[in-house]
């Protein structure tokens, strides 16, 4: 059932899985790039995907028919790009051209650019085909959503071993290559029935007449300027057609935005209590995708700032964009560690992904049933804590052991957990803090600090620190971010900040 919706996902993680978890390490070792040269590539991404996410969901919305066409020309432009960045690696191998190590950076940045700008918004695109085809079965999101992190993991391991047997970098822009030609494919193959529109249309036209019809004595009458009168009672408008229509565009956003959300949220919430929370599909579904938090944001009306002056809020939005900077500073360095410093094989470091993902489904599955019992204080704590003992874990690693690389998987288990009940926790607890109508831009905020602001300066804090200071002072670094964060949020957590 909607195989196609499984199929988008399993080939569009694929496509984010193959190649840019093992850059780092192309960077370093085929490029001859810095730690603070590769941070500074790396952070191009976070920072252009949020700009460009808006922009292609903005075009699918407006131009339906061309969704597939938009979803499959974007990503095939940024396979191109990643293309480019292994053609950059052979030329320096082969001595074709002699680029000056700027000239390198700058050249590589532009290539990133365009695959941030082309290829990382695939997900929010693919996003809203699914929820398009799903229709009114959208409770279905999570179980089609699964399969993409499923597909994550497995590629990551894929490669890993690939290279380790090939001993050949380049097989990453293999399997990616490959990736996006399959998901290209797939998405020519979707479409969708515009029909949809002319009932919105009528439905505004429904809601603007019975609006009228509810006013206490209003009366219409066209003036010979062709202009539309009603009149209200005792007052009286004197509105256009178009005027009349925009009109009618706002009452009916304001009365289905709302409800729209709000029944999703409350179905996904009745099928969690019926199961008792184990339903792994939906638990994934509640995770808003990186790459729609400005989306978010620019489609939702713009919150009082009423609710950024409480203490307890800005603590908690504070603690998400630090956490955010940690987790980012680990995840996009621990390759280049673990090749680079500890000399561990690419097969056990391709074994990073499905240890991190496992755990990290079993923490979304379980959130529900933890968060009842323990409460959101004490499961960002632990997540704090998590983090922490893994940066720690990291510095006590001695390179070239076997132990050392069973001991490098252990830890990193500890993301799933770190990360998993961190961000679940999170999604409820920001919901608290805005009003129902405003629950989408909630979320836009807390993925925009989380995995934008925060990615892309973990990113350059990173690789400056790693360049100039070593891989153990990194982690020390980023311990130290987790130990002040969660001292952050204990302030916010006081009796005397409670919103509630």
């Amino acid at each position: 059932m909607y195989l196609l919706c499984k199929l988008l996902y399993i080939s569009v993680f694929a496509v984010l899985s193959a190649a840019p978890p093992y850059l780092p390490l192309y960077y370093h070792d085929a490029l001859g790039f810095s730690s603070d040269q590769i941070g500074f590539v790396l952070a191009i991404a976070p920072f252009i995907q949020t700009a460009a996410c808006p922009l292609w969901t903005f075009v699918v919305d407006k131009r339906p028919k061309l969704h597939g066409a938009v979803m499959g020309t974007t990503a095939l432009v940024g396979g191109i790009a990643v293309m480019g960045i292994m053609m950059i690696g052979h030329a320096i191998a082969s001595s074709t051209y002699q680029l000056s190590n700027g000239t390198l950076v700058l050249v590589t940045s532009t290539f990133a650019l365009t695959y941030a700008f082309f290829t990382l918004p695939s997900v929010s695109l693919v996003d809203s085909a699914v929820m398009k085809i799903l229709g009114p079965n959208k409770i279905l999101y999570g179980q089609q959503r699964l399969w993409g992190s499923v597909s994550c993991g497995l590629t990551i391991l894929l490669v890993g071993q690939l290279i380790s047997m090939t001993s050949n970098l380049d097989v990453m822009f293999y399997v990616s290559g490959v990736s996006t030609l399959v998901f290209v494919i797939l998405s020519f193959l979707v479409h969708f029935d515009t029909n949809e529109g002319e009932e919105d249309k009528l439905q505004q036209e429904r809601l603007l007449s019975n609006h009228y019809n509810n006013q206490p004595n209003t009366l219409s009458s066209t003036t010979s300027t062709g202009e539309k009168k009603h009149r209200y009672g005792k007052y009286q408008s004197l509105a256009t057609d178009e005027e009349t229509a925009a009109y009618s565009s706002h009452l009916y956003k304001a009365s289905t935005t709302h409800s729209i959300a709000t029944s999703v949220r409350e179905e996904a919430d009745e099928a969690l209590e019926s199961v008792g929370g184990v339903d792994l599909g939906l638990a994934i579904s509640r995770i808003p995708s990186v790459d729609q938090s400005m989306a978010h944001i620019l489609e939702d009306d713009v919150p009082s700032l009423s609710i950024f002056g409480s203490v307890r809020v800005i603590t908690f939005l504070i603690t998400t964009l630090m956490l955010g900077i940690s987790l980012s500073m680990i995840v996009y360095f621990l390759f280049l560690f673990q090749g680079r410093d500890l000399h561990m094989p690419a097969s056990w470091i391709g074994w990073n992904g499905p240890t991190g993902g496992i755990t990290e489904l079993l923490t979304f599955c379980f959130a529900k049933q933890l968060t009842e019992r323990f409460g959101v204080t004490k499961l960002v704590l632990a997540a704090h804590f998590a983090t922490a003992i893994r940066c720690i874990g990291y510095t006590l690693l001695v390179p070239d052991q076997f132990s050392t690389n069973i001991f490098a998987m252990m830890l990193q288990t500890l993301h799933g957990i770190g990360f998993g009940l961190f961000w679940a926790t999170a999604v409820s607890e920001i919901d608290s803090f805005f009003p129902p109508e405003q629950r989408s831009v909630a979320q836009g905020i807390l993925g925009a600090l989380h995995a934008g602001l925060g990615t892309g300066l973990g990113a350059l804090i990173g690789g400056y620190v790693y360049e100039y200071y070593g891989a153990i002072s990194l982690f020390r670094l980023s311990a130290f971010l987790c130990v002040v964060s969660s001292a952050i949020f204990c302030i916010g957590r006081l009796p005397r900040y409670n919103v509630n």
